[in-house]
Formats: C-alpha cells, structure tokens, sequence
C-alpha cells in the first residue's frame, strides 16, 4: 500500500515538473514536439520516468501530439561500454564491408549519439539531410553533423537506399525500411531494427 501510495505521488511530482519544464521551454502541452520528450528523459531517465503515465494519458485524450515515449530498458549487463571497445565496434563497422550497410548505419549513430536502436529506427529520410559539403541527421534540435568517415557510408547509405525495390511502399518514409518485401508494416510505426 505505501508503495503504491508513493509511486503515485512520484506520477503526480513528475508531471507537475514536466509540465514546468516545458513551459520554460515557452511550449504549452499541446506544443510538445518529441525533441522536448527526448530531452526531458535523457536528463535524468529513472527519476522522469513516472511522468509517463501522465505523457501517455496526455496523448490518449489528445492534449498533446502522439510522441515516442523511451521504452522500459531491462539491462542484463550493468557493466558501461568502455572506450576503447566502443571505438573498435565502431571501427568495424565503418570498415567492414562484409556487414550489411544499414547495420553499420545503424551501428555507427549508436555508437557515436549514443541514441537508443529505438530512437535510430524511428528515423525517416526527411531526418538526414546531405547538402554536399555537410551531412547531417536530426537526433534533436539542432540537427548533428556527421564527421567525414561517418558521412562517406551514410552517403553510400542513402545512395543503396534510393535503388530499394522496398522504398516504393508506405515504408519508403522510413530511414530504415524492412527489408522483406513479403512483411506489411503501418505506415505509423517505425520498422524492426537492423539485425
């Protein structure tokens, strides 16, 4: 009972501080975009978390716009990625050509923006912009620039991408398109994640 008691004042704490938080982000609830949802849990995930209840009823009864929300995380290695295994996961996948492009992209923006596959997945091609002396891609607002070995595969990326025979479909939207011709998918919904 206590801890039912006290999870619901944390629900109701979090979403008085959310709603605080966004107005100092001159944004009335009906204003939130997802780049707000995304910096609101990167700051501190497990204390914001509650304020989900609230976000999901807000989408529910469309007081807000329907916005990712980061799913529950079940870590089985509490153990952090150290650099120097980060940096070689990320050298084999800008230059082995045996794995398939869309998982070294796919690889590449995890291990650099340290974004979550869920975050990479619900990428579209409008998020990716290359006006051939920069590439960027929108994780948030201002859209991230992509240093020169990143932005070569990404580029190479998006060249394979246009010759899908996939990309005609309703997924076509999607940065990462599935890749069975055979499997339907809502055009909502982002696709699975790169294996």
């Amino acid at each position: 009972m206590y801890a039912d008691t006290n999870h619901t004042k944390q629900e109701i704490t979090q979403a008085g501080a959310f709603l605080a938080w966004l107005a100092d982000r001159g944004r009335a609830i009906g204003q939130c975009q997802q780049a707000d949802i995304d910096a609101w849990h990167t700051e501190s995930l497990a204390t914001r978390r509650p304020s989900q209840s609230f976000l999901r009823w807000g989408m529910k009864t469309g007081r807000m716009p329907r916005l990712a929300l980061p799913p529950v995380v079940i870590t089985q290695d509490p153990e952090p990625l150290h650099q120097h295994r980060r940096l070689a996961m990320l050298r084999r996948a800008l230059n082995d050509d045996s794995l398939p492009l869309r998982a070294r992209i796919a690889a590449v923006l995890v291990l650099l923006y340290a974004q979550p596959v869920s975050r990479i997945v619900r990428l579209t091609i409008d998020d990716v912009t290359d006006d051939e002396t920069t590439v960027t891609v929108r994780l948030g607002d201002p859209p991230s620039p992509l240093p020169e070995p990143v932005a070569d595969l990404m580029r190479a990326y998006i060249q394979s991408h246009q010759h899908l025979p996939y990309t005609s479909s309703r997924s076509s939207q999607w940065f990462f398109p599935r890749p069975s011709a055979g499997t339907a998918h809502e055009p909502g919904r982002p696709p699975s994640p790169p294996a």
